[in-house]
């Protein structure tokens, strides 16, 4: 068994950069200035304040993992400020929405690379996307090294075109585009609400870099500094292409095209660029999934040390890889991919889509809490990290409260499944 505490075989800052950008920076990148043309331009001040709360969140965490004795996700502070049994399930919660939330960006990959290979049968795109996910698992079991490099490559891959297109789109912009401020019969106060609560989408998984702590050089350091950075660079990304993409297309027709990105090229060169497009587009979903699948590994390895989850998911196979935590989580992600093949979760992505923002926003309330605990009990009188943690907290506060109640079945259900393992653990343990 190999030993993950020399620094070879630890992830640098490069990696975990390219790690937090391939976590957020997916199919959404794509997707979401169509998504966003609904609102108009008021969806611009939508896209700010979403990504400002994202900021805000992602500053908490640093704080944590610079002040707290120990670095990591939500499951560690939760545990460390909550106890056991808080602990758990936030744990449970965390790491099911690891890899539950994978097969949305499957799907949308594979729907994308059809644009080459042309129409798929169900069962020939249920197997490409099994297969995906296996070679995927495959990859990250080769060692936190290999999986870091790929993710570097990827990474850069996907934010070249998502930043020289739009730079040129600008030199075209169309400034009329943005004269209408919101939809026809909807007051800005709305329209603003539910851009934000869209626009986070394209920030689920700002935390993610903070779950391998145990095998990143110097955590304390590289941690804070690469999930902020690496935030900071998609909420660049993701506004500056919705910017181009308003002033070159008028959002009334933005919002009916199905791949944006194409008509934008097409505009500004010519031609027509489904084909390249679909690589691109399915490149960057495997990036953004091989961050997951890394991930999830690495949240369950890491509570399982903590005592939280069975000592199965501890263990390293001989490339200092969580093997069996890796393929548990697999076996979780194929499963889901499963049941969306179903009549009853058919076509409902988007849903999907809602159910994750609610899943993650809760998970990061209990961090900022953790947070807040924290200083009152260590006597932090310091008005800046105050003002981080209570502008954090409104603002989860207010996506919960302005999201549909039906958009919380999600974390229910993982609640409720947690329960029969939290028990069967907790009298285990007891024996």
């Amino acid at each position: 068994m190999k030993s993950t505490n020399n620094t070879a075989s630890k992830i640098g800052f490069l990696g975990l950069v390219s790690m937090v950008i391939g976590a957020q920076l997916g199919a959404s990148a794509f997707l979401m200035p169509a998504q966003m043309a609904q609102f108009r331009t008021i969806g611009l001040g939508g896209w700010c304040l979403g990504c400002l709360g994202a900021i805000l969140i992602t500053l908490v965490f640093s704080l944590l993992c610079i002040k707290t004795t120990k670095v990591g996700g939500p499951h560690i502070y939760a545990r460390m400020f909550f106890g056991e049994k808080v602990g758990f399930f936030v744990t449970w919660v965390y790491w099911c929405g690891a890899w539950a939330c994978n097969p949305i960006v499957i799907s949308i990959a594979v729907n994308y690379l059809m644009s080459i290979t042309g129409v798929l049968s169900p069962m020939e795109k249920l197997t490409l996307e099994i297969t995906i996910i296996v070679l995927l698992t495959l990859l990250n079991t080769r060692g936190i090294k290999v999986t870091s490099n790929v993710e570097v490559i990827l990474t850069t891959i996907k934010i070249i075109p998502l930043i020289v297109v739009p730079i040129i789109a600008l030199t075209r912009i169309n400034f009329e585009n943005f004269a209408e401020l919101t939809p026809a019969n909807s007051s800005v106060a709305d329209t603003l609400i539910k851009a934000t609560i869209l626009s986070f989408w394209g920030f689920v998984g700002l935390e993610e870099g903070t779950s391998p702590a145990s095998v990143v050089n110097n955590p304390r350091k590289t941690i804070p500094l690469a999930i902020v950075l690496g935030t900071a660079c998609v909420a660049m990304i993701c506004i500056l292409n919705t910017v181009a993409a308003f002033g070159v297309i008028h959002p009334a027709q933005l919002e009916n095209e199905a791949a944006p990105f194409a008509k934008i090229l097409l505009i500004l060169f010519g031609g027509t660029y489904n084909n390249l497009i679909g690589i691109i587009t399915f490149l960057i979903c495997i990036g953004s999934l091989n961050a997951w699948v890394f991930f999830s590994g690495q949240i369950a390895q890491s509570a399982a040390r903590e005592g939280i989850f069975p000592g199965v998911f501890a263990k390293l196979n001989h490339h200092g890889a969580p093997g069996c935590a890796l393929w548990i989580s697999a076996i979780g992600t194929v499963v889901i991919l499963l049941l969306q093949k179903s009549s009853l979760f058919a076509d409902k992505i988007n849903a999907f889509l809602d159910m994750s923002i609610v899943v993650y926003i809760a998970l990061y309330t209990t961090t900022i809490v953790a947070h807040m605990k924290f200083m009152r009990q260590t006597k932090v009188k310091s008005v800046l990290q105050v003002s981080i943690s209570t502008l954090a907290l409104i603002f989860c506060c207010f996506v919960l409260y302005n999201s549909d109640w039906f958009n919380f079945s999600a974390l229910g259900i993982m609640i409720v499944s947690g329960i029969p393992i939290y028990f069967f653990r907790h009298r285990k343990v007891a024996n």
